[in-house]
């Protein structure tokens, strides 16, 4: 509604008040998906940076497993740095089936973002044939 006194015509104050309200609402919302937004991004940053690396240690305890068997000799733990973040990571591996050598191998990656944590698991199956 607009105010006309004389010749001067203007915006009531609930008017002006209702609009600043609608765009603080507004720009809240925007930068709030933003947020979201990168907090996204930075998860699958990390994971496809820990992803060919977590390939990569599969792959050697495979190699170690196939080459000694029960008698490889595979890091169980361990920590990655990369660019500033700290990856935690458990490799294990059991005996299935003694008498054909076949291993299975489970890798698990985990990291902290802010208050929400990341995951990454690597299963494999690895054969010890005697030569």
């Amino acid at each position: 509604m607009i105010l006309t006194i004389g010749n001067k015509r203007g915006f009531t104050f609930v008017e002006v008040l209702i609009t600043t309200v609608i765009l603080a609402l507004g720009s809240v919302l925007i930068y709030s998906s933003f947020f979201i937004s990168l907090d996204a991004f930075q998860h699958y940053f990390n994971y496809l940076n820990v992803s060919s690396w977590a390939d990569e240690k599969i792959w050697i305890a495979q190699d170690e497993l196939a080459r000694f068997g029960i008698q490889a000799k595979i890091d169980p733990e361990g920590q990655l740095i990369n660019r500033n973040e700290n990856f935690k990571w458990n490799l294990t591996y059991d005996s299935i089936d003694q008498t054909n050598g076949l291993y299975r191998i489970e890798l698990v990656i985990s990291w902290r973002e802010g208050r929400r944590s990341g995951r990454l698991l690597r299963s494999a199956y690895a054969v010890y044939k005697k030569e």
